[in-house]
């Protein structure tokens, strides 16, 4: 497929310089089937929802027309136009992409089965090397406690920064990175986000190992093509590559079995097969961007190809953190238990014994607050939030897309109800998660 692709590069170079016009002719893409997935980490939850998308084939297209440009410019440059001058040979090389725009405007370029398979061969020779092992030890050193994937996303120097999950390396004395010739190296914890669950270690090496790149995962579409890549049941099944789509973006649920939906992460949820030993690994679209790392799957008998992961915004954002302070300083944790008073059912009212005012159709009731979190000492068992910062409380959903912009440090007002009263404090500092 590749000398395919050169002599296609060659081919509209030699057509540019002469000033013609060419035509990419193929064959339409078979449709995707959906594949299934099964367990991916040591956390499991239960739904009983399912959900479903078609592929996104501009977003597929874009892809594609990404790798030409790139097969355009390394191997007809290496190919072709070694007597060229640079400046000349990227006017040339500009003109060629206009040229490839007009088509693909004109939709005269149509993306082929071929084209997808030689992306996903390109990943998976390149990108998916930057997958490795992490293994977590107990304070004797010889004993380990979990195995899980890592993605080595920075290089400063001799030293590599892995970013994984937390789960992967809690309650671990020492780490170490394991490669895929079975050879192993020291690696340092350099912190933590307890509430995303991500984790960053770094080790020191003067290999030359492959790095990959965060992409843009607000980006990210139901039916975007994907791979995941990690370790799943341990280091015999090392690096290993399943492919899927994209099912849906912003999911939210309760992580943690507390009754209520978690608002810290807006999951992407896809199908690509992950299992116990994914976690940490990554999430990658077909130009070998890193959009999600892989933390979970919901596991149940009647429940198939439902896998989570952190979207990399997020993941490269407290990496940066993390790398600068030790800590995350990305999201707030406020520290309440809620029942939403829109869509809380009159019997579970009843079950609970509390009356809510018939005026009042909306907001959160409290039946809790964590300590030392954002809002103790402001916030009461029995209160009724109906404002935090600056966006009136419609529903959880609503409250879950408008809160996530918000992030620890973050100064905020909130509205609530005491005892039939409208209270209002100001100044209140978003925390990060209490230490337990």
């Amino acid at each position: 497929m590749k000398k395919t692709m050169v002599l296609i590069s060659i081919f509209v170079f030699v057509f540019a310089l002469l000033g013609c016009s060419f035509t990419f002719v193929t064959t339409s893409a078979p449709s995707t089937t959906t594949l299934t997935t099964l367990m991916t980490s040591t956390t499991t939850a239960y739904v009983s929802t399912t959900a479903s998308a078609e592929i996104d084939l501009d977003a597929l297209k874009q892809a594609v027309y990404d790798k030409i440009y790139q097969e355009l410019y390394d191997q007809v440059r290496a190919e072709v136009t070694q007597n060229i001058s640079q400046e000349r040979f990227d006017e040339i090389y500009n003109q060629v992409i206009l040229d490839i725009l007009d088509k693909v405007s004109s939709g005269d370029i149509v993306v082929t089965a071929a084209s997808v398979i030689d992306m996903i061969y390109q990943v998976a020779a390149n990108e998916a090397t930057a997958i490795v092992g992490v293994s977590t030890y107990d304070s004797s050193g010889t004993n380990i406690l979990s195995i899980g994937s890592g993605v080595i996303y920075k290089h400063v120097g001799d030293v590599y920064y892995v970013v994984t999950n937390n789960h992967v390396v809690e309650d671990g004395a020492s780490f170490k990175i394991r490669f895929e010739d079975g050879s192993t190296v020291d690696a340092t914890l350099r912190g933590v986000d307890t509430l995303v669950d991500v984790a960053v270690l770094y080790f020191t090496s003067s290999n030359d190992y492959t790095v990959v790149n965060f992409g843009d995962s607000d980006a990210v579409e139901q039916g975007t093509i994907v791979l995941a890549v990690g370790n799943p049941s341990g280091y015999e099944y090392y690096r290993s590559i399943t492919m899927g789509i994209v099912s849906g973006t912003n999911r939210y649920f309760d992580i943690d079995g507390d009754n209520t939906k978690d608002m810290f992460v807006g999951y992407i949820q896809h199908d690509a097969s992950i299992n116990a030993g994914n976690s940490g690994g990554a999430l990658f679209n077909l130009q070998g961007e890193v959009i999600g790392i892989n933390v979970i799957k919901i596991a149940a008998t009647e429940i198939e190809g439902m896998g989570f992961a952190i979207p990399s915004n997020l993941v490269s954002a407290i990496c940066g953190d993390i790398e600068q302070y030790g800590v995350s300083k990305q999201k707030p944790m406020l520290g309440i238990s809620f029942l939403d008073i829109a869509t809380t059912t009159p019997a579970t009212w009843d079950y609970y014994h509390i009356t809510i005012p018939a005026t009042i159709t909306q907001g959160f009731y409290i039946s809790a607050v964590v300590a030392n979190a954002s809002f103790d000492g402001y916030v009461l068992p029995g209160d009724i939030i109906t404002q935090v910062g600056d966006f009136t409380i419609i529903n959880t959903a609503d409250f879950v897309f408008n809160f996530s912009k918000y992030r620890v440090g973050d100064i905020i007002s909130i509205t609530l109800i005491r005892n039939g009263s409208t209270m209002t404090f100001d100044n209140i500092e978003l925390k990060s998660k209490p230490e337990a």
